[in-house]
């Protein structure tokens, strides 16, 4: 049986144009990994481009759309590449909304992963709205494009400008398609998914006044949020949002203390 074919697109964008130190990082460790590279950006000064390797395809875009619109135009060059030949190939979809602190850790967990033909992986799930896979970064095996379906539906994304919209549409509209499809969903992470299976345990325990067996309304939250100790120890990674928001007021002495000792906080906060 031939070794699949590993295929990474990341979508970039920095408001000055800059391609952050993690992100370079990340890139150099990742070419270990995968077989091609397809870096998409929507705003890169030149300059910056000499950074990354030359192995890696560039391929710059008018800023619109997000990131699902930068996967849809890395996806188009891919097969011009393979011809829409999807057997033994995985693909792999990333983006600069997180923060690699720790590139190997993230690569050393995709490496650990098989993927099987009827599934749809990401780092992590999100219970918030509905269960969808989050799309920072997932994958899935290329042979998923031979039903009609999933192909039509990639190949009908379209630039949309409101983050709500694209929301709604492309990453829980993902993983809603892929359900519709008899696909599973999967991901590496999973405290918050293992948590909303034990919740029927959890309310049954209540009713007999339980004190210490109270639901984790957290299993609904960002599991990249709340939980993202678990993200920075097994990943190396957590996201910018995180960082620069923190609109729930999490405690993030410790994580900031680890950003200043790396010296990339002023990269996280300036994406």
């Amino acid at each position: 049986m031939s070794q699949d074919e590993k295929y990474l697109i990341f979508a970039h964008y920095h408001s000055d144009g800059f391609i952050r130190k993690d992100i370079i990082n990340f890139l150099n460790e990742s070419k270990k990994y995968f077989n091609k590279i397809i870096f998409v950006s929507t705003k890169v000064n030149q300059k910056e481009l000499k950074k990354i390797s030359r192995k890696i395809k560039v391929i710059k875009r008018k800023n619109i759309g997000y990131d699902f619109y930068s996967y849809k135009i890395g996806w188009e060059y891919l097969n011009k590449i393979i011809g829409y030949n999807f057997d033994n190939k995985k693909l792999y979809f990333g983006n600069s909304s997180v923060l690699f602190i720790n590139p190997k850790k993230i690569i050393n967990s995709l490496n650990k992963i098989n993927i099987k033909k009827n599934e749809f992986w990401g780092i992590s799930r999100s219970l918030e709205m509905t269960d969808h896979v989050q799309s920072y970064f997932f994958f899935f095996s290329a042979s998923l494009f031979k039903n009609k379906n999933i192909l039509n539906w990639w190949k009908k994304i379209k630039p949309l400008n409101i983050h709500y919209k694209i929301i709604l549409k492309y990453e829980l509209g993902l993983s809603k398609l892929m359900i519709r499809n008899n696909v599973k969903l999967n991901s590496i992470y999973k405290k918050n998914i293992n948590l909303k299976t034990n919740n029927i345990f959890i309310k049954i325990c209540q009713r007999f006044n339980e004190v210490f067996f109270k639901t984790p309304k957290y299993y609904k939250k960002d599991p990249t949020n709340y939980f993202w100790k678990d993200f920075y120890s097994l990943f190396g990674i957590v996201k910018i949002r995180l960082i620069k928001d923190n609109n729930k007021k999490y405690n993030l002495d410790d994580l900031n203390n680890i950003l200043k000792r790396k010296k990339i906080l002023n990269d996280a906060l300036h994406n």
